[in-house]
């Protein structure tokens, strides 16, 4: 297996800069799968976000049956995509 020195090396990149890139990368990647997971489940109810889709269970306008766990879900991701943005900034 090829070392990150070696790489970079080839890449005309320091070590440091392969590794934050690479670190970026992945964190873009992983932004770019729950902001997808995110986009799917508030289309399903017909929400923006989260918020939105507990105020439709305060208002009664969203079945609590089923759904619970889709909104459980969607706030847990919408929870990762700003921790990711987070991290993503601090690059």
């Amino acid at each position: 297996m090829t070392s990150y020195r070696t790489l970079a090396t080839r890449l005309k990149m320091s070590k440091q800069g392969l590794e934050r890139e690479s670190l970026r990368v992945y964190l873009q990647h992983r932004l770019r799968e729950a902001q997808a997971d995110i986009v799917n489940l508030c289309h399903k109810y017909g929400v923006q976000d989260a918020a939105e889709m507990e105020a439709r269970y305060r208002e009664g306008t969203l079945p609590e049956a089923g759904t619970w766990e889709d909104f459980f879900q969607l706030d847990h991701l919408e929870a990762r995509r700003d921790e990711l943005l987070s991290l993503l900034r601090e690059l």
